[in-house]
């Protein structure tokens, strides 16, 4: 279900520069439920960052938390899952459920930026991540970790969040870490290089007067 979200400023632009109520839904909701995971996620792409995140799993909480504050979307998370076996079902899951509701929440695509890079520098480590609004999912994620867990947290775990994600929210994700040693700072430096990338993908280029940002005229795949 996808739920019309407040005014703000990015929306407005769209709407005069020729947008139409369909690229004003911009708040989207969803449920997921497995036998493995049951999930529910909001999303609000115009918002400030703000974040109610629970899925029992402290680090991954801490990353999904970092996407939010620095891409600016309002992200609620609620997740429960079998993590009696591991953490895997409840990672993968909230990156599917996560990508599926960004992906609603954009709409028909309309004045997007679509494109942005950045790296992102965390102490010692630097990130670079690429994506492109572009409905044809597909990661190279291009990070490697010095040790199999962050607490109790596998770090292999990380590739799987943002290879559900991408599939899900049907962009082309470029994941990097040029050089890094700390595993938290690895990691971190990922989510934070996505949440960066998102924030400026995402917005509205008033310039776009409401167009989709394709010669194709289209970005469903």
């Amino acid at each position: 279900m996808i739920r019309l979200g407040k005014g703000s400023k990015a929306v407005v632009a769209l709407l005069e520069a020729g947008g139409n109520r369909e690229t004003d839904m911009r708040t989207a909701s969803l449920s997921r439920k497995t036998r493995e995971t049951d999930i529910a996620v909001e999303v609000t792409l115009d918002g400030s960052g703000k974040s109610e995140i629970s899925t029992g799993v402290g680090f991954f909480d801490h990353m999904l938390d970092q996407i939010a504050r620095h891409s600016l979307i309002d992200l609620k998370i609620q997740a429960s899952g079998d993590l009696h076996i591991d953490f895997h079902h409840t990672v993968e899951d909230v990156g599917i459920a996560l990508g599926q509701a960004i992906r609603q929440a954009l709409g028909d695509l309309k004045g997007i930026t679509r494109y942005a890079d950045v790296h992102l520098p965390m102490d010692e480590t630097l990130t670079r991540v690429a994506l492109d609004i572009s409905g044809r999912a597909f990661l190279v994620f291009r990070t490697e970790f010095h040790t199999p867990k962050i607490g109790e947290f596998d770090t292999q775990l990380v590739r799987e969040f943002f290879q559900a994600f991408a599939m899900n929210a049907g962009i082309t994700l470029h994941v990097e870490t040029l050089y890094g040693v700390n595993d938290h700072h690895i990691s971190e430096s990922c989510f934070k290089g996505l949440a960066r990338a998102l924030r400026i993908a995402i917005a509205i280029d008033e310039r776009q007067s409401g167009r989709v940002p394709s010669t194709k005229g289209t970005l469903t795949g």
